[in-house]
């Protein structure tokens, strides 16, 4: 006499055999991805000269480096990171590797493989899956959500608009939102956020500039619609920040503030690309019957314009970093700072520059490529 298995028997193995299968073939997944990477990282090793990567030995068996993301977490959350990350180029040399959740991350503080990576051979790291679903809430075709042609293409693009500075900035722009950083300056040396000051600065002249209208950060009667826009910029950089370290722990944390926060940004800087390719648009030579010339798409221009001009404002950091760190450094030494003073005075007097004076000021030059350096 034969016994039938039970109908809850049967759903639990189907159950448990489906589990094997997903496991086994997860597995199978990440080993072939494995194998891709390897041999095209192989491939461009041979092909550039590239020396033998050093891997990060304290996490040699933790395959999928989960152990390795919560460490990183764990130092996110005490603050910690930067001294981790130190620690960890001090012992395994400039440039080294570690798999984190799954991923092979390499990370460099080598001034040539960064100079190297930034100039010629970005188009090659294929790195907008870690990158696109951070930003393309903020900037969907931005230059961030990139890789390979169309990062190439939208980098082409931008490198026009800014080939010919002369063209396109004002100096005397620049000195009004000078003048308006130095009301926020105090006299006789006090202390003051050098930092908070010098992004203002960047800000304001960056938006100008892209834009056509300063987003008037230094300015102490600022809009309500500009002071919520900068706000809502920088609830989106700590968020893109700190879900860059969580990895794809990323989803388990909520993001309506987030997703606010990048509808409002995304509609203001909209608001202003449709207003400024209006205007650019009323200059185009007409067609006969009186509409614009059909090789002049305002929608994708539109779309184009917001995506370059919110990928400008998120890399407003870079300069204003650079800019804090040279009024530190020189708040330092007085030395260079009067021989710096001397310099200016000497090459211009105490008369706002012109471009062609600005080319003259090498101590200033060689002041600032010592200053990028920290």
């Amino acid at each position: 006499m034969s016994t039938q298995p039970s109908p809850g028997a049967t759903r639990q193995g189907s159950l448990l055999g489906a589990i094997l299968l997903a496991f086994v073939g997860i597995q199978i997944v990440l080993l072939a991805r494995g194998l891709y990477q390897t041999r095209k990282l192989r491939a461009l090793e041979r092909l550039y000269g590239c020396e033998k990567l050093c891997d990060e030995s304290d996490f040699r068996y933790d395959v999928f480096g989960i152990v390795k993301a919560i460490k990183l977490g764990s130092h996110f959350r005490r603050r910690t990171s930067l001294l981790y990350t130190n620690s960890l180029f001090q012992r395994y040399g400039e440039t080294y590797a570690s798999d984190v959740l799954g991923h092979r991350l390499i990370f460099t503080c080598s001034a040539k493989n960064i100079k190297h990576m930034l100039s010629i051979a970005f188009v090659d790291f294929d790195s907008s899956p870690l990158r696109k679903p951070l930003f393309e809430s903020i900037t969907p075709h931005g230059i961030f959500t990139l890789d390979g042609a169309d990062w190439k293409r939208s980098r082409g693009q931008m490198r026009n608009r800014l080939s010919n500075l002369r063209s396109v900035i004002d100096l005397d722009l620049c000195e009004q939102h000078f003048q308006a950083f130095l009301q926020h300056v105090p006299p006789n040396g006090q202390v003051f956020d050098v930092q908070r000051c010098t992004s203002a600065l960047a800000l304001d002249m960056q938006t100008r500039f892209f834009l056509g209208e300063s987003v008037d950060a230094l300015s102490f009667t600022q809009s309500q619609e500009k002071k919520q826009f900068i706000e809502d910029i920088e609830i989106v950089k700590e968020i893109i920040v700190r879900d860059g370290f969580r990895g794809p722990l990323r989803h388990l944390m909520p993001k309506r503030a987030f997703h606010k926060s990048c509808w409002r940004a995304r509609k203001y800087i909209m608001a202003q690309a449709r207003r400024e390719v209006e205007r650019r648009s009323s200059s185009i030579e007409k067609t006969k019957d009186g509409h614009a010339s059909t090789d002049f798409n305002k929608s994708e221009e539109i779309s184009l314009f917001a995506d370059q001009a919110m990928s400008i404002v998120f890399a407003n950091d870079s300069m204003s970093t650079t800019l804090s760190g040279l009024l530190f450094c020189l708040s330092k030494d007085e030395r260079i700072v009067k021989k710096l003073r001397a310099s200016i005075i000497d090459a211009i007097g105490l008369t706002p520059p012109t471009w062609n004076q600005l080319g003259m000021l090498h101590y200033v030059r060689w002041v600032l490529q010592e200053a990028s350096k920290y």
